[in-house]
């Protein structure tokens, strides 16, 4: 079972200038449905056969949840090496769009060895961390293999190294500023160079830009009252801070790095920087996973108040929320926010980035259009519909 749906995105436009978009989700909100009258024990085991993507964060966000909800203690060494997973799964869903998604944006084709290459490490590395692999239960034991995930962590990053950055990841990650940004793509033929040099060619690294600014740190308990406040179920569908919609991606957690703050100065929250982002992400991760748990992991914010539980993880795509009620220890409710939906909220970052393209015509709008899409990403399928003046629409999947 996966609650997967599908994204629709019309945009509507004039010879190319767009002017105005709507985005609409048939994702389903099944959480509430499913784990409705479980044990924590049980939700824990559901969870992650609910996400064929994420499944490590969802799974870490849930267990989170029911041991707040549960009044349960901390523990920060099995925290700090499910934080490692969920590194491990950011990486491997950044890897997975760049090489199969990227490639098609230029004209090239998927990488798919290296994508099958990549799926063998989540496996490995939960069995060199806990007991039986199992890093998701209320009794989840420790059984670290230092050994073993220092060959594995060399392994990944040679993969990362070769696939994705063409032998030169260590350049890479010295960037700064954007000469060197491009001094590293003019003597780089990798992937993503191609990309980002088909943006300067074409004039289209600020495409998208616009004003919707990335969420700030929710303190837990704020939160939690916002959401007793309110319809839970059209927050899971639409959910905003303080009546204001915010933007939740790799470029909320990359934004502080010198070179996208350079690049944000010229391209504001535009193609360029969002590509970027994500790439300085993919390159940092495999140094977070080579410091082991003795590295302290980003808090995850957890809120626990009378059998409420809520806590929050940032996943792949940016912060995942769950909040889980229980009575008389079985679940009453139990609510998901997922970053699909702050981003591709229908006033959201994604909408109010279409209304702001500019092309020479429909098919180049189309192109600007999926590059948007892709630069945030759904995680789901997604159906863009192009409406002229004269309401004749083109739909694309």
């Amino acid at each position: 079972m996966t609650p997967d749906g599908t994204v629709h995105i019309e945009l509507y436009h004039r010879a190319g200038q767009a002017s105005g978009a709507r985005i609409a989700s048939t994702r389903p909100d099944i959480a509430p449905l499913v784990l409705l009258g479980k044990t924590p024990e049980q939700i824990l085991d559901i969870v992650p056969l609910l996400f064929t993507l994420c499944g490590n964060a969802q799974a870490c966000v849930a267990l989170l949840t029911c041991r707040a909800a549960l009044g349960m203690t901390a523990e920060p060494e099995s925290d700090a090496a499910r934080d490692l997973l969920v590194q491990l799964e950011t990486l491997r869903e950044h890897a997975w769009r760049i090489l199969l998604d990227w490639p098609g944006l230029i004209g090239l084709p998927p990488d798919k060895k290296a994508l099958a290459a990549l799926l063998k490490f989540d496996a490995l590395f939960k069995r060199h961390l806990f007991r039986h692999g199992e890093a998701y239960k209320l009794d989840s034991c420790l059984d670290i293999d230092a050994v073993q995930l220092t060959q594995l962590t060399a392994e990944l990053e040679a993969l990362i190294d070769a696939a994705i950055f063409n032998g030169r990841l260590a350049d890479f990650r010295t960037l700064a500023c954007e000469t060197q940004l491009c001094d590293w793509l003019s003597q780089n033929e990798a992937l993503p160079a191609c990309l980002l040099n088909d943006l300067y060619n074409r004039n289209w690294t600020a495409i998208g830009q616009n004003e919707v600014d990335c969420l700030p740190e929710l303190e837990a308990d704020a939160l939690n009252r916002q959401m007793q406040q309110e319809d839970l179920a059209a927050f899971c569908r639409a959910p905003h801070w303080q009546g204001r919609c915010f933007e939740t991606t790799p470029l909320t957690r990359q934004r502080s790095h010198p070179l996208i703050a350079g690049l944000q100065h010229h391209y504001g929250n535009g193609l360029m920087v969002r590509f970027v982002a994500r790439l300085l992400e993919v390159a940092a991760i495999p140094l977070r996973l080579s410091r082991g748990i003795e590295q302290k992991p980003a808090p995850a914010i957890v809120s626990s108040t009378g059998g409420i539980g809520l806590a929050q993880l940032q996943a792949a795509r940016g912060l995942l929320i769950h909040r889980l009620e229980l009575r008389h220890g079985r679940v009453y409710d139990y609510r998901i926010a997922a970053p699909t939906e702050w981003n591709f909220h229908p006033e959201g970052v994604v909408a109010q980035g279409l209304k702001h393209l500019k092309a020479e015509g429909p098919n180049d709008l189309r192109r600007q259009a999926e590059l948007l899409i892709n630069s945030v990403d759904p995680c789901v399928l997604y159906n863009l519909k192009l409406t002229d003046s004269d309401n004749k629409a083109e739909a694309h999947a």
